[in-house]
């Protein structure tokens, strides 16, 4: 995965953790820090993510391979919201998640021929 201020790129199919430090408030038990990934802020979700368990004050969202295996490549937009206390906060703005491509999707294997890319 690559960062570029808020925005995010990643490779379709690829395992991630994304970290989010929350500065001036300490995480407690009963927050919740959710990231949401759409097409574009008008469509629905494709990719959800909620964190209830936090340590160092961060929460460690994880990217499973089977989240993104089957997302079209693209540019898509997502953003990351911090509930605590009664009160929503969105703690990143919508930005930019770019899902990249990947060579070895729907590979079954076999004879790959002598394995060299001449």
């Amino acid at each position: 995965m690559t960062v570029t201020g808020t925005d995010l790129c990643m490779t379709r199919g690829d395992s991630e953790i994304i970290t989010v430090r929350v500065t001036g408030y300490t995480l407690t038990e009963g927050d919740m820090v959710e990231l949401t990934v759409r097409r574009n802020v008008k469509t629905p979700p494709v990719l959800y993510k909620r964190v209830t368990e936090f340590r160092d004050n961060a929460a460690q969202i994880a990217i499973d391979p089977q989240d993104t295996r089957d997302l079209p490549f693209g540019v898509y937009v997502y953003d990351v919201q911090l509930t605590y206390g009664g009160a929503v906060k969105t703690i990143i703005r919508p930005s930019k998640f770019t899902i990249g491509e990947e060579v070895t999707h729907g590979y079954l294997g076999g004879d790959s021929g002598s394995g060299s890319a001449d």
